[in-house]
Protein backbone atom coordinates (compact mmCIF):
# COMPACT_ATOMS: atom_id res chain seq x y z
CA UNK A 1 0.00 0.00 0.00
CA UNK A 2 1.65 3.56 -0.91
CA UNK A 3 1.15 5.99 1.64
CA UNK A 4 3.69 8.87 0.53
CA UNK A 5 2.96 9.63 -3.29
CA UNK A 6 4.44 11.99 -5.79
CA UNK A 7 5.12 12.50 -9.45
CA UNK A 8 7.52 13.36 -11.93
CA UNK A 9 8.10 14.80 -15.46
CA UNK A 10 10.57 15.88 -17.62
CA UNK A 11 10.23 19.11 -19.36
CA UNK A 12 9.69 17.87 -22.28
CA UNK A 13 6.92 16.07 -21.83
CA UNK A 14 5.00 18.48 -19.62
CA UNK A 15 5.34 20.72 -22.80
CA UNK A 16 3.43 18.27 -24.63
CA UNK A 17 0.87 17.69 -22.46
CA UNK A 18 0.68 21.59 -22.14
CA UNK A 19 0.35 21.38 -25.97
CA UNK A 20 -2.31 19.09 -26.20
CA UNK A 21 -4.61 19.94 -23.06
CA UNK A 22 -4.70 23.45 -23.49
CA UNK A 23 -7.16 23.76 -26.35
CA UNK A 24 -8.06 27.33 -28.44
CA UNK A 25 -11.63 26.47 -28.11
CA UNK A 26 -11.20 26.38 -24.51
CA UNK A 27 -12.92 23.13 -24.18
CA UNK A 28 -11.60 19.59 -21.84
CA UNK A 29 -9.47 16.96 -23.31
CA UNK A 30 -7.83 14.18 -22.16
CA UNK A 31 -5.26 11.50 -22.64
CA UNK A 32 -2.90 8.66 -21.25
CA UNK A 33 0.50 8.47 -20.25
CA UNK A 34 2.80 5.62 -19.11
CA UNK A 35 4.36 5.61 -16.02
CA UNK A 36 7.12 3.71 -13.85
CA UNK A 37 7.27 3.72 -10.34
CA UNK A 38 10.41 5.30 -8.03
CA UNK A 39 10.28 3.84 -4.66
CA UNK A 40 12.16 5.52 -2.22
CA UNK A 41 12.38 4.57 1.74
CA UNK A 42 8.72 5.81 2.28
CA UNK A 43 7.82 7.57 -0.98
CA UNK A 44 6.89 6.58 -4.16
CA UNK A 45 6.65 8.55 -7.40
CA UNK A 46 5.20 7.60 -10.84
CA UNK A 47 7.58 8.98 -13.01
CA UNK A 48 5.26 10.09 -16.12
CA UNK A 49 7.63 8.22 -19.08
CA UNK A 50 5.84 8.77 -22.49
CA UNK A 51 1.67 9.87 -23.61
CA UNK A 52 -0.61 7.77 -25.83
CA UNK A 53 -2.44 10.76 -27.36
CA UNK A 54 -5.76 10.27 -28.74
CA UNK A 55 -6.93 10.00 -31.92
CA UNK A 56 -10.05 11.87 -33.37
CA UNK A 57 -12.06 8.75 -32.85
CA UNK A 58 -10.31 7.92 -28.79
CA UNK A 59 -12.70 10.62 -27.38
CA UNK A 60 -15.50 13.25 -27.84
CA UNK A 61 -15.19 16.96 -26.59
CA UNK A 62 -18.20 18.68 -25.66
CA UNK A 63 -17.22 21.07 -23.40
CA UNK A 64 -16.24 18.14 -20.98
CA UNK A 65 -14.72 15.27 -22.33
CA UNK A 66 -15.37 11.45 -22.63
CA UNK A 67 -13.24 8.70 -24.24
CA UNK A 68 -13.61 5.23 -25.75
CA UNK A 69 -13.63 2.21 -24.26
CA UNK A 70 -11.16 1.23 -26.95
CA UNK A 71 -8.64 3.82 -26.36
CA UNK A 72 -8.32 2.75 -22.39
CA UNK A 73 -8.20 -0.84 -23.64
CA UNK A 74 -5.31 -0.17 -26.34
CA UNK A 75 -3.10 2.00 -24.05
CA UNK A 76 -3.56 -0.40 -20.95
CA UNK A 77 -2.33 -3.16 -23.37
CA UNK A 78 0.56 -0.67 -24.58
CA UNK A 79 1.23 -0.11 -21.01
CA UNK A 80 1.60 -3.93 -20.04
CA UNK A 81 3.88 -4.63 -23.19
CA UNK A 82 6.39 -1.82 -22.21
CA UNK A 83 6.14 -3.14 -18.05
CA UNK A 84 4.59 0.62 -16.84
CA UNK A 85 1.21 1.29 -15.43
CA UNK A 86 -1.41 3.56 -17.01
CA UNK A 87 -2.00 7.25 -16.19
CA UNK A 88 -4.81 9.30 -17.28
CA UNK A 89 -5.01 13.39 -17.20
CA UNK A 90 -7.54 15.81 -18.21
CA UNK A 91 -7.42 19.35 -18.47
CA UNK A 92 -9.88 22.13 -16.23
CA UNK A 93 -8.89 24.81 -18.79
CA UNK A 94 -9.96 27.54 -16.14
CA UNK A 95 -8.43 26.22 -13.02
CA UNK A 96 -5.55 27.43 -11.45
CA UNK A 97 -2.97 25.66 -9.17
CA UNK A 98 -3.39 22.15 -7.48
CA UNK A 99 -6.65 20.87 -9.27
CA UNK A 100 -8.88 18.43 -6.90
CA UNK A 101 -11.38 16.01 -8.04
CA UNK A 102 -15.00 16.81 -8.83
CA UNK A 103 -17.73 14.13 -8.56
CA UNK A 104 -17.88 13.47 -11.82
CA UNK A 105 -13.90 12.97 -12.29
CA UNK A 106 -14.10 11.13 -9.09
CA UNK A 107 -16.78 8.77 -10.92
CA UNK A 108 -15.63 8.29 -13.99
CA UNK A 109 -11.56 7.00 -12.69
CA UNK A 110 -13.10 5.13 -10.35
CA UNK A 111 -15.00 3.28 -13.11
CA UNK A 112 -11.61 1.60 -14.41
CA UNK A 113 -9.07 1.59 -11.07
CA UNK A 114 -10.01 -2.07 -11.21
CA UNK A 115 -9.44 -2.74 -14.76
CA UNK A 116 -5.82 -0.97 -14.91
CA UNK A 117 -4.11 -2.75 -12.05
CA UNK A 118 -5.50 -5.74 -13.94
CA UNK A 119 -4.49 -5.30 -17.47
CA UNK A 120 -1.10 -3.73 -16.23
CA UNK A 121 0.17 -5.08 -12.95
CA UNK A 122 -0.23 -1.07 -11.32
CA UNK A 123 -2.25 0.92 -10.10
CA UNK A 124 -4.24 3.91 -12.27
CA UNK A 125 -2.41 7.23 -11.60
CA UNK A 126 -5.28 10.28 -12.56
CA UNK A 127 -3.51 13.81 -12.88
CA UNK A 128 -5.64 16.92 -13.76
CA UNK A 129 -4.34 19.87 -15.14
CA UNK A 130 -4.85 23.21 -14.42
CA UNK A 131 -5.35 25.32 -18.34
CA UNK A 132 -4.16 28.80 -16.59
CA UNK A 133 -0.95 27.92 -15.15
CA UNK A 134 -0.16 24.64 -15.96
CA UNK A 135 -0.33 23.24 -12.71
CA UNK A 136 -1.25 19.72 -11.92
CA UNK A 137 -2.78 17.75 -8.99
CA UNK A 138 -2.47 14.14 -8.79
CA UNK A 139 -3.40 10.97 -7.00
CA UNK A 140 -3.19 6.89 -7.17
CA UNK A 141 -6.02 4.51 -6.87
CA UNK A 142 -5.49 1.74 -4.33
CA UNK A 143 -7.89 -1.20 -3.48
CA UNK A 144 -8.80 -0.22 0.09
CA UNK A 145 -11.43 -3.46 0.61
CA UNK A 146 -12.60 -5.87 -2.04
CA UNK A 147 -14.26 -4.11 -5.41
CA UNK A 148 -13.36 -0.75 -3.66
CA UNK A 149 -10.52 2.06 -4.58
CA UNK A 150 -10.08 4.94 -3.75
CA UNK A 151 -7.43 7.50 -4.93
CA UNK A 152 -4.68 8.53 -2.42
CA UNK A 153 -3.78 11.92 -2.93
CA UNK A 154 0.10 13.03 -4.37
CA UNK A 155 1.91 15.64 -2.26
CA UNK A 156 3.61 17.11 -5.23
CA UNK A 157 4.00 17.24 -8.94
CA UNK A 158 7.42 18.21 -9.71
CA UNK A 159 8.66 19.09 -13.74
CA UNK A 160 12.61 18.44 -14.29
CA UNK A 161 14.70 20.32 -16.57
CA UNK A 162 16.35 23.15 -17.30
CA UNK A 163 13.61 24.59 -14.76
CA UNK A 164 12.31 23.04 -11.92
CA UNK A 165 8.99 23.77 -10.89
CA UNK A 166 6.69 22.00 -8.33
CA UNK A 167 3.00 21.94 -7.95
CA UNK A 168 2.22 21.47 -3.93
CA UNK A 169 -1.06 20.08 -2.71
CA UNK A 170 -1.42 22.29 -0.18
CA UNK A 171 -3.91 20.14 2.25
CA UNK A 172 -0.66 17.64 2.59
CA UNK A 173 1.88 19.88 2.22
CA UNK A 174 0.41 23.09 3.52
CA UNK A 175 2.29 26.60 2.90
CA UNK A 176 5.05 27.74 5.80
CA UNK A 177 4.23 30.23 8.58
CA UNK A 178 6.84 32.93 7.93
CA UNK A 179 8.36 34.43 10.89
CA UNK A 180 9.84 37.54 11.76
CA UNK A 181 13.65 35.34 11.24
CA UNK A 182 12.21 35.45 7.29
CA UNK A 183 11.73 39.58 6.73
CA UNK A 184 15.04 40.04 4.56
CA UNK A 185 14.92 36.67 2.89
CA UNK A 186 11.17 36.97 1.39
CA UNK A 187 12.06 40.25 0.18
CA UNK A 188 14.86 38.98 -1.96
CA UNK A 189 12.47 36.91 -4.09
CA UNK A 190 8.73 37.10 -2.24
CA UNK A 191 6.16 34.73 -0.47
CA UNK A 192 5.04 32.83 -3.45
CA UNK A 193 9.01 31.38 -4.00
CA UNK A 194 9.93 31.09 -0.25
CA UNK A 195 6.50 28.90 0.24
CA UNK A 196 7.82 26.81 -3.16
CA UNK A 197 11.59 26.54 -1.98
CA UNK A 198 10.59 25.95 1.72
CA UNK A 199 8.49 23.23 0.87
CA UNK A 200 11.26 21.11 -0.79
CA UNK A 201 12.31 17.77 0.73
CA UNK A 202 16.07 18.65 0.18
CA UNK A 203 18.59 16.10 0.69
CA UNK A 204 22.59 16.90 1.05
CA UNK A 205 24.91 14.11 0.54
CA UNK A 206 27.79 14.34 2.20
CA UNK A 207 28.10 17.18 5.30
CA UNK A 208 32.07 17.59 5.34
CA UNK A 209 33.46 21.08 4.09
CA UNK A 210 31.19 22.25 1.40
CA UNK A 211 27.87 20.52 2.49
CA UNK A 212 27.86 21.73 5.89
CA UNK A 213 27.90 25.40 4.49
CA UNK A 214 25.26 24.32 2.30
CA UNK A 215 23.61 23.16 5.41
CA UNK A 216 23.82 25.77 7.24
CA UNK A 217 22.22 28.33 3.86
CA UNK A 218 19.68 26.13 3.87
CA UNK A 219 18.55 25.87 7.45
CA UNK A 220 18.94 29.69 7.38
CA UNK A 221 16.76 29.72 4.35
CA UNK A 222 13.96 28.66 5.94
CA UNK A 223 13.49 25.16 4.27
CA UNK A 224 11.44 22.52 6.51
CA UNK A 225 12.57 19.35 5.58
CA UNK A 226 16.14 18.59 5.05
CA UNK A 227 18.05 14.21 4.67
CA UNK A 228 21.17 14.43 5.51
CA UNK A 229 23.99 11.70 4.38
CA UNK A 230 27.22 11.01 5.86
CA UNK A 231 28.92 8.16 7.04
CA UNK A 232 31.80 9.39 8.61
CA UNK A 233 33.70 11.08 11.87
CA UNK A 234 34.41 13.79 12.37
CA UNK A 235 38.79 14.17 12.83
CA UNK A 236 41.48 16.52 14.01
CA UNK A 237 42.23 17.16 10.59
CA UNK A 238 38.49 18.18 9.78
CA UNK A 239 39.03 20.98 11.70
CA UNK A 240 40.56 23.85 9.73
CA UNK A 241 37.70 23.33 7.13
CA UNK A 242 34.38 22.01 9.03
CA UNK A 243 32.06 24.83 9.94
CA UNK A 244 30.55 24.08 13.52
CA UNK A 245 33.27 21.46 14.20
CA UNK A 246 35.15 20.78 17.56
CA UNK A 247 37.66 19.44 19.17
CA UNK A 248 34.68 18.13 21.45
CA UNK A 249 33.42 16.51 18.65
CA UNK A 250 36.66 14.61 17.63
CA UNK A 251 37.03 13.02 21.28
CA UNK A 252 33.26 12.28 21.25
CA UNK A 253 33.91 10.65 17.88
CA UNK A 254 30.86 12.56 16.55
CA UNK A 255 29.10 11.33 13.14
CA UNK A 256 29.76 14.51 10.60
CA UNK A 257 25.96 14.55 10.32
CA UNK A 258 25.19 14.68 13.42
CA UNK A 259 26.82 18.06 13.75
CA UNK A 260 25.22 19.10 10.87
CA UNK A 261 21.86 18.01 12.18
CA UNK A 262 22.76 20.29 15.32
CA UNK A 263 23.97 23.28 12.92
CA UNK A 264 21.05 22.93 11.08
CA UNK A 265 18.16 22.90 14.27
CA UNK A 266 20.12 26.14 15.49
CA UNK A 267 20.22 27.92 12.51
CA UNK A 268 16.98 27.16 10.93
CA UNK A 269 14.38 30.10 10.62
CA UNK A 270 11.47 28.25 9.98
CA UNK A 271 8.62 27.24 12.22
CA UNK A 272 8.81 24.02 12.27
CA UNK A 273 11.72 22.21 10.88
CA UNK A 274 12.76 18.74 10.65
CA UNK A 275 16.16 16.91 9.79
CA UNK A 276 16.42 13.18 8.98
CA UNK A 277 20.03 12.19 9.54
CA UNK A 278 21.67 9.36 7.71
CA UNK A 279 24.55 7.81 8.87
CA UNK A 280 24.61 6.50 5.00
CA UNK A 281 26.51 6.36 1.90
CA UNK A 282 24.00 7.22 -0.77
CA UNK A 283 25.55 3.63 -2.53
CA UNK A 284 24.10 2.01 0.05
CA UNK A 285 20.90 0.27 -0.36
CA UNK A 286 18.89 1.98 2.49
CA UNK A 287 20.96 5.32 1.49
CA UNK A 288 19.39 5.10 -1.98
CA UNK A 289 16.08 4.71 -1.22
CA UNK A 290 16.13 7.61 1.54
CA UNK A 291 17.63 9.88 -1.18
CA UNK A 292 14.70 8.73 -3.81
CA UNK A 293 12.48 10.36 -1.32
CA UNK A 294 13.89 13.59 -2.01
CA UNK A 295 12.47 16.29 -4.28
CA UNK A 296 16.18 17.52 -4.99
CA UNK A 297 19.76 16.28 -3.72
CA UNK A 298 22.97 18.56 -3.25
CA UNK A 299 26.02 16.41 -4.32
CA UNK A 300 28.67 17.60 -1.88
CA UNK A 301 30.86 13.75 -2.32
CA UNK A 302 34.24 13.68 -4.37
CA UNK A 303 34.31 9.95 -5.23
CA UNK A 304 33.14 8.75 -8.32
CA UNK A 305 31.02 5.75 -6.83
CA UNK A 306 28.22 8.18 -5.12
CA UNK A 307 28.82 10.59 -7.49
CA UNK A 308 27.37 7.35 -10.21
CA UNK A 309 24.80 6.88 -7.77
CA UNK A 310 23.64 10.12 -7.57
CA UNK A 311 23.97 10.09 -11.65
CA UNK A 312 21.47 7.96 -11.96
CA UNK A 313 19.30 9.44 -9.48
CA UNK A 314 19.26 12.50 -11.38
CA UNK A 315 17.84 10.87 -15.11
CA UNK A 316 16.31 7.05 -14.06
CA UNK A 317 14.27 8.61 -10.61
CA UNK A 318 13.71 12.50 -12.25
CA UNK A 319 15.43 13.92 -8.96
CA UNK A 320 17.64 16.97 -10.30
CA UNK A 321 21.30 17.26 -8.66
CA UNK A 322 23.47 20.04 -7.85
CA UNK A 323 26.59 18.90 -8.02
CA UNK A 324 30.29 21.03 -8.06
CA UNK A 325 34.02 19.95 -6.99
CA UNK A 326 37.23 21.88 -6.12
CA UNK A 327 40.23 21.42 -7.65
CA UNK A 328 43.79 22.70 -5.92
CA UNK A 329 47.01 22.95 -8.15
CA UNK A 330 49.41 23.31 -5.09
CA UNK A 331 53.10 21.78 -5.76
CA UNK A 332 56.35 22.64 -3.37
CA UNK A 333 54.54 24.13 -1.01
CA UNK A 334 53.05 27.01 -2.88
CA UNK A 335 49.24 27.57 -4.47
CA UNK A 336 49.42 27.83 -8.36
CA UNK A 337 45.65 28.29 -9.08
CA UNK A 338 42.22 26.56 -8.12
CA UNK A 339 39.17 25.64 -9.36
CA UNK A 340 36.06 25.14 -8.13
CA UNK A 341 32.68 23.69 -10.15
CA UNK A 342 29.12 23.87 -9.70
CA UNK A 343 26.05 22.39 -12.02
CA UNK A 344 22.79 20.72 -11.98
CA UNK A 345 22.29 17.02 -13.59
CA UNK A 346 19.06 17.06 -14.76
CA UNK A 347 17.17 15.94 -17.89
CA UNK A 348 18.33 17.99 -21.01
CA UNK A 349 21.10 19.21 -19.01
CA UNK A 350 24.82 17.40 -19.37
CA UNK A 351 24.79 15.08 -17.10
CA UNK A 352 27.86 13.94 -14.44
CA UNK A 353 29.69 11.73 -16.11
CA UNK A 354 29.90 13.94 -19.43
CA UNK A 355 31.10 17.05 -17.56
CA UNK A 356 33.99 14.57 -16.37
CA UNK A 357 32.77 14.68 -12.75
CA UNK A 358 33.71 11.11 -12.52
CA UNK A 359 35.19 7.91 -14.09
CA UNK A 360 33.12 5.33 -15.20
CA UNK A 361 36.01 3.22 -14.68
CA UNK A 362 36.87 4.42 -11.20
CA UNK A 363 33.53 3.25 -10.14
CA UNK A 364 33.92 -0.76 -10.29
CA UNK A 365 37.86 0.74 -8.00
CA UNK A 366 35.98 2.21 -5.43
CA UNK A 367 33.05 -0.84 -5.38
CA UNK A 368 36.24 -3.04 -4.71
CA UNK A 369 37.55 -1.07 -1.90
CA UNK A 370 41.08 -0.33 -3.54
CA UNK A 371 40.39 3.53 -2.52
CA UNK A 372 40.37 2.98 0.99
CA UNK A 373 43.30 0.82 0.77
CA UNK A 374 46.85 2.60 1.37
CA UNK A 375 48.92 0.66 -0.77
CA UNK A 376 46.73 0.90 -3.61
CA UNK A 377 46.64 4.61 -3.52
CA UNK A 378 50.12 5.34 -3.04
CA UNK A 379 50.84 3.43 -6.08
CA UNK A 380 49.01 6.02 -8.38
CA UNK A 381 50.76 8.82 -9.61
CA UNK A 382 51.58 12.21 -7.65
CA UNK A 383 48.81 14.05 -9.87
CA UNK A 384 46.50 10.99 -10.38
CA UNK A 385 42.82 12.93 -9.59
CA UNK A 386 41.93 10.01 -6.97
CA UNK A 387 44.93 11.17 -4.73
CA UNK A 388 44.36 14.75 -4.89
CA UNK A 389 42.70 15.70 -1.09
CA UNK A 390 43.86 19.38 -0.68
CA UNK A 391 41.41 21.70 0.16
CA UNK A 392 40.89 24.23 2.56
CA UNK A 393 37.69 26.59 3.97
CA UNK A 394 38.36 29.52 1.80
CA UNK A 395 37.54 27.73 -1.57
CA UNK A 396 34.85 25.25 0.22
CA UNK A 397 33.28 28.49 0.58
CA UNK A 398 33.33 29.65 -2.80
CA UNK A 399 31.97 25.86 -4.23
CA UNK A 400 29.64 25.73 -1.71
CA UNK A 401 27.94 29.41 -2.88
CA UNK A 402 28.75 28.28 -6.04
CA UNK A 403 26.19 25.04 -5.91
CA UNK A 404 23.80 27.48 -3.90
CA UNK A 405 23.55 30.02 -6.97
CA UNK A 406 22.77 27.16 -9.12
CA UNK A 407 20.08 25.27 -7.11
CA UNK A 408 18.53 28.99 -6.56
CA UNK A 409 18.37 29.93 -10.14
CA UNK A 410 16.82 26.08 -11.21
CA UNK A 411 13.68 26.88 -8.24
CA UNK A 412 13.29 30.47 -8.29
CA UNK A 413 14.13 31.32 -11.94
CA UNK A 414 15.64 35.23 -11.62
CA UNK A 415 13.80 37.12 -14.42
CA UNK A 416 12.89 34.15 -16.36
CA UNK A 417 15.95 32.29 -16.51
CA UNK A 418 16.56 29.12 -14.39
CA UNK A 419 19.68 27.17 -16.79
CA UNK A 420 22.83 29.17 -16.89
CA UNK A 421 24.96 26.35 -17.84
CA UNK A 422 27.82 24.44 -15.98
CA UNK A 423 30.22 26.52 -14.19
CA UNK A 424 33.93 26.39 -14.05
CA UNK A 425 35.35 29.34 -11.83
CA UNK A 426 39.77 29.52 -12.21
CA UNK A 427 40.68 31.31 -9.03
CA UNK A 428 44.11 32.57 -11.25
CA UNK A 429 42.36 34.89 -14.08
CA UNK A 430 38.79 35.30 -11.67
CA UNK A 431 37.40 33.70 -15.07
CA UNK A 432 34.24 31.71 -15.68
CA UNK A 433 33.67 29.07 -18.37
CA UNK A 434 29.94 27.75 -18.91
CA UNK A 435 28.91 24.75 -20.72
CA UNK A 436 25.22 24.84 -21.76
CA UNK A 437 24.71 21.99 -23.90
CA UNK A 438 23.36 18.71 -22.74
CA UNK A 439 24.84 15.45 -22.77
CA UNK A 440 26.97 13.64 -25.56
CA UNK A 441 24.91 11.72 -27.96
CA UNK A 442 25.91 8.14 -27.40
CA UNK A 443 25.15 8.65 -23.14
CA UNK A 444 22.78 6.64 -21.98
CA UNK A 445 21.68 8.49 -18.88
CA UNK A 446 19.72 11.15 -20.48
CA UNK A 447 18.51 8.37 -22.69
CA UNK A 448 17.62 5.28 -22.52
CA UNK A 449 18.05 5.34 -18.67
CA UNK A 450 15.42 8.50 -18.28
CA UNK A 451 12.61 8.03 -16.14
CA UNK A 452 13.43 4.12 -15.86
CA UNK A 453 12.73 4.39 -11.98
CA UNK A 454 12.63 0.88 -10.60
CA UNK A 455 12.97 -0.30 -14.26
CA UNK A 456 16.69 0.42 -14.62
CA UNK A 457 18.22 -2.43 -15.53
CA UNK A 458 21.46 -2.38 -13.77
CA UNK A 459 22.04 -2.28 -9.79
CA UNK A 460 24.58 0.81 -8.48
CA UNK A 461 24.42 0.12 -4.41
CA UNK A 462 25.91 -2.34 -2.86
CA UNK A 463 27.97 -2.91 0.76
CA UNK A 464 30.05 -0.03 1.66
CA UNK A 465 33.00 -1.49 3.47
CA UNK A 466 34.48 1.59 4.54
CA UNK A 467 30.87 3.34 5.31
CA UNK A 468 30.45 -0.13 8.06
CA UNK A 469 33.96 0.61 9.42
CA UNK A 470 33.37 3.90 9.68
CA UNK A 471 30.06 2.67 12.20
CA UNK A 472 31.56 0.28 13.95
CA UNK A 473 34.66 1.76 14.90
CA UNK A 474 31.91 5.43 16.34
CA UNK A 475 29.87 2.16 17.90
CA UNK A 476 32.98 0.60 19.69
CA UNK A 477 34.88 3.82 20.46
CA UNK A 478 31.19 5.04 22.02
CA UNK A 479 31.26 1.97 24.69
CA UNK A 480 33.73 2.87 26.44
CA UNK A 481 33.75 4.09 30.08
CA UNK A 482 35.34 7.23 29.86
CA UNK A 483 33.64 8.41 26.65
CA UNK A 484 30.46 7.30 27.67
CA UNK A 485 30.63 9.59 30.90
CA UNK A 486 31.76 12.50 28.36
CA UNK A 487 29.00 12.06 26.32
CA UNK A 488 26.26 11.60 28.91
CA UNK A 489 27.53 15.28 30.73
CA UNK A 490 27.38 16.52 26.69
CA UNK A 491 23.83 15.91 26.75
CA UNK A 492 23.11 17.82 29.73
CA UNK A 493 25.01 20.77 28.40
CA UNK A 494 23.13 20.90 25.38
CA UNK A 495 19.36 20.75 27.08
CA UNK A 496 20.69 24.28 28.25
CA UNK A 497 22.10 25.79 25.16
Amino acid sequence: MITRFSVAMTTSVALRLTEHLRRADGQEDCTFVLWRPSTGSHRTTALIADLVLPGDDDRIVHGTVDFTSEYFLRTAGIAAEHGCGLGLIHAHPGGRGWQRLNDVDHAAEASFAAQTITLTGLPLVGMTFAGVDARYGARVWQRTEPRTYRPTEAENVRVVGDRFTVTFNDSLVPPPKSTDRQVRTISAWGQDAQNDLARLRVGVVGTGSVGMLIVEALARTGLQHLSLFDFDTVEYVNLDRLLHATERDVRLHRAKVDVATRAARRATTAADMRVARHELSVVEPDGFAAAADCDLLISCVDRPWPRAALNLLAYAHLIPVVDGGISVNARGGRLRGAEWRAHVAASGRACLECLGQYDPAHVSVERDGLLDDPAYIKGLPSDHPLRRKENVFIFSASAAAAQLNQFLTMVTAPSGIADTGAHLYHLTTATIDQRVDGCETDCPYDGMLRALGDNTPFTVTGRHLAAEKARADRARARRRWPLRVERAIDRLVSQFL
